[in-house]
């Protein structure tokens, strides 16, 4: 029942405007009920029957769906805001379905293991470097492999240009970035270990955009007998500092003390590298960052944590480098977005569409809903007041006083809403509270999955809410 986010999202776009405005209630639905599976988001027969309409109209792909998120996109960008870019890949998979669906659907194939089937999905968020805050998704792909794919081997890879590999995502996405935000006056495209390509570094960098990736492998310098990693373990420590290490099944929680290493370099082109008709410089000049952690907080048993970054912005001082290390953090936003349309939020991959197509459709509408959460998270930690009429309706946000006043907020001033009144992070902290999080700051903030299921909680209270209304209307007019 949030409303506002998706008004207008797919105008122009589609074609028909009741197409248009059936893709818009089915994420409206999507959200309201927490859901991307169509039996589970759509209340009624009819609606369902709507749903599996719009999903299965062949006048449209996914590809006019992202059209119209990319175009929400560059709309929120403005001409002051250093944006960061953060670009990744995930997996779908849909083998417990792979019956129904049919290994004949073109926009279904193998995916990481060979055995199993789905597509892969590879979009570009972006968030504001100044407060961190996503203003959308400037680039979504979508592909899948062939089942009768040949190996590296058998295709020599080794051999092929990058446009014919599916590497080249990267650098079509990072290109499709700088196109749509036309208007920021700087860009740091963000990527992991996959992003580490020397094309990317020949191709994307220019006079407003830079990157910033994490180090694959250990790269050969030009004019110099030692390799990448050897040349930056030489450096003199610049700096040592904290970082607060969240444990996992295989890190143990701690405050690793850091060293910090960071040098020029001039990454050589690799020999077997081809470009088309645009052939590459010899060498690319990058800033190497290492931060390395000091023995002293190395559990037992444990590797010590490694980051080595390569960038084109220039490091001349600390500050520079602990920037670039701070940048490069942000990846988890991406990684969190992936987690909220998956197992533990939409559960996409339990979907019961039956083709590839409309499968991608769903993809690229939940990608949108679930940036939705986020952005309410994340309004948690904001200094700024962000309205609540971003995201509910007037009438959500009465119903939300009520709630506070009744069910949710305590006598002491710990058990309070701390937030402006009718501010988004003020809705937050209600639906928040509706999971079952404390509420308390010694507690630590909500997680995304605790936002999502608040959520659930509170509009299946508001569809009470509204029969309710409904029912003392009829018994009143009577």
């Amino acid at each position: 029942m949030i409303i506002n986010e998706f008004e207008g999202l797919f105008k122009d776009f589609l074609f028909d405007v009741r197409v248009e405005k059936r893709a818009e209630k089915v994420m409206k639905d999507m959200l309201t009920f927490g859901k991307a599976i169509v039996n589970k988001f759509c209340a009624t027969n009819t609606e369902k029957i709507g749903a599996y309409r719009m999903f299965g109209n062949s006048s449209f792909s996914h590809k006019e769906l992202a059209d119209g998120i990319v175009s929400r996109c560059k709309a929120n960008q403005d001409s002051s805001s250093h944006l960061l870019c953060i670009q990744d890949t995930t997996e779908l998979n849909f083998t417990s379905h792979i019956q129904r669906i049919g290994k004949k659907d073109k926009d279904i194939g193998p995916v990481t293991k060979n055995d199993n089937a789905g597509f892969f999905c590879h979009p570009m968020l972006v968030v504001k470097e100044q407060d961190k805050m996503p203003i959308g998704i400037a680039s979504i792909e979508l592909w899948n492999r062939n089942w009768d794919k040949q190996d590296k081997f058998e295709r020599r890879y080794w051999n092929q240009d990058i446009s014919e590999k599916e590497s080249f995502r990267w650098i079509e996405s990072a290109r499709e970035t700088q196109s749509v935000l036309d208007k920021a006056p700087m860009l740091t495209i963000i990527g992991d270990r996959e992003s580490d390509i020397f094309s990317e570094f020949a191709m994307i960098p220019d006079e407003r955009t830079h990157l910033l990736v994490r180090s694959r492998i250990n790269r050969k310098l030009a004019g110099e007998e030692k390799k990448l990693y050897e040349k930056l373990s030489q450096q003199k420590q610049e700096a040592v500092y904290d970082l607060d290490i969240k444990g996992n099944k295989k890190r143990k929680s701690r405050t690793a003390k850091m060293s910090l290493k960071y040098v020029k370099v001039k990454i050589k082109k690799p020999k077997n590298i081809h470009a088309g008709d645009s052939p590459y410089p010899d060498y690319v000049d990058v800033w190497a960052i290492e931060a390395r952690e000091l023995p002293g907080t190395i559990p037992k048993g444990e590797p010590p944590i490694i980051w080595r970054l390569l960038t084109t912005h220039s490091i001349t001082e600390v500050g520079d480098a602990m920037k670039c290390l701070e940048w490069y953090s942000n990846r988890w936003f991406i990684e969190e977005l992936f987690r909220i349309i998956k197992s533990k939020g939409f559960e996409l991959e339990d979907s019961q569409l039956e083709t590839g197509a409309a499968l991608k459709k769903q993809v690229v509408m939940a990608l949108q809903v679930a940036l939705t959460i986020m952005v309410l998270k994340l309004s948690l930690d904001k200094k700024e007041t962000i309205k609540a009429g971003l995201i509910f309706s007037q009438q959500q946000i009465e119903f939300i006083e009520l709630l506070l006043k009744n069910e949710i907020e305590g006598k002491t001033l710990k058990q309070q809403n701390p937030y402006p009144r009718q501010s988004l992070a003020w809705c937050a902290w209600a639906i928040a509270r509706l999971s079952g999080w404390s509420g308390y700051k010694s507690h630590g903030p909500p997680g995304y999955i605790s936002i999502k299921n608040g959520l659930d909680i509170f509009n299946n209270k508001y569809g009470g809410y509204l029969v309710a209304i409904k029912f003392l209307k009829d018994v009143y007019k009577g």
